[in-house]
């Protein structure tokens, strides 16, 4: 009877929603049977080590499986996001009410002076192998541990370099559902930005053109980049790297002011939400003290944000990216 008193009293809009659940469930349950799992907690999964429990989630080890995936999401109504690293991002606290896809197609291979890598590789990974081989390009991602696809993503970069200099072309899953090649001119690459966040279209692999260059002096930069970042940033603490975007200009792309600059001189050196602090070497990032929540987070960014532009009439662009339950 209780069982029955709950269906009752459930008004139209509940019951198709629940209806809704059951057939996504039933979809993604034949394809991938018990690899889909329930209720998975997201904060291990994330540099921040913050993060709820997302309502479906797949570890997705082969293209196929990203493919169909996105198709039972996109045929369904199911929110999705397709996770990689997860070095620069912040889940809710809430969790994700929809599909966390871990995109774990971590295969590349290198052939000449070109690589071929699945979505789901990670960069640090590939600069490795590259290096080993005596190739140059990719010296400034040593240390980025998130995977190629997310680069693609979010131009990612340091050091003045980008994934956007190296990237020759690319296999996509469109919006649209279809898988297409395309080249680098496809990205309308930007600072910190691609054309991915408004297409909702799906890096699947890339391939990266890279040059040959002296190996000695490829692992001494690579070892000088690695050392740069353990020097600057957290060890042992939670967090996803830079919170916002350095300034550029756009007259001049090289000058750069970075924000952590502005930031330190507009005084948030030691700001602090509960166990979510500004970390003492480097004021564009926070750390994850122990317990530290997403609001907790939300909050100092946006006091940072505030110091700024009260000082210096500056409105700083967030670079983590935030997922919403």
């Amino acid at each position: 009877m209780a069982a029955r008193s709950i269906i009752f009293g459930m008004n139209s809009a509940d019951m198709k929603a629940v209806s809704m659940i059951n057939d996504q469930l039933s979809q993604l349950k034949g394809l991938f049977g018990d690899r889909l799992e329930e209720n998975v907690i997201l904060a291990p999964f994330t540099s921040f080590g913050i993060g709820g429990p997302a309502r479906f989630f797949l570890a997705a080890s082969k293209p196929a499986d990203l493919v169909r995936a996105v198709g039972v999401a996109r045929k369904t109504g199911l929110k999705f996001f397709i996770l990689g690293g997860g070095s620069n991002i912040l889940f809710d606290d809430q969790g994700y009410s929809g599909l966390i896809i871990r995109d774990k197609t971590e295969r590349f291979r290198i052939n000449g002076q070109i690589v071929s890598a699945l979505s789901g590789a990670v960069v640090d990974r590939i600069v490795d192998a590259t290096v080993e081989a005596g190739l140059g390009g990719m010296e400034y991602a040593a240390g980025i541990r998130g995977t190629i696809g997310g680069a693609v993503y979010g131009n990612a970069g340091a050091f003045g370099h980008a994934i956007n200099e190296i990237l020759e072309g690319a296999v996509m899953l469109t919006g649209e559902g279809k898988i297409e090649i395309v080249g680098n001119d496809y990205f309308n690459f930007a600072y910190r930005k691609s054309r991915l966040s408004d297409s909702g279209d799906i890096v699947l692999s890339v391939r990266l053109k890279l040059r040959r260059e002296d190996k000695t002096r490829l692992t001494e930069i690579v070892n000088e980049r690695r050392q740069f970042r353990w020097d600057r940033h957290p060890v042992g603490l939670g967090s996803a790297g830079s919170v916002f975007k350095n300034l550029r200009s756009l007259d001049d792309p090289k000058n750069v002011t970075p924000a952590g600059k502005l930031l330190e001189e507009a005084g948030v050196r030691g700001m602090s939400v509960g166990d979510a602090s500004i970390f003492e070497k480097h004021c564009n990032i926070i750390v994850n003290k122990g317990k530290a929540s997403s609001s907790e987070v939300k909050a100092l960014v946006e006091m940072m944000k505030k110091a700024v532009m009260e000082k210096f009439g500056v409105d700083l662009q967030r670079e983590i990216l935030y997922i919403d339950a």
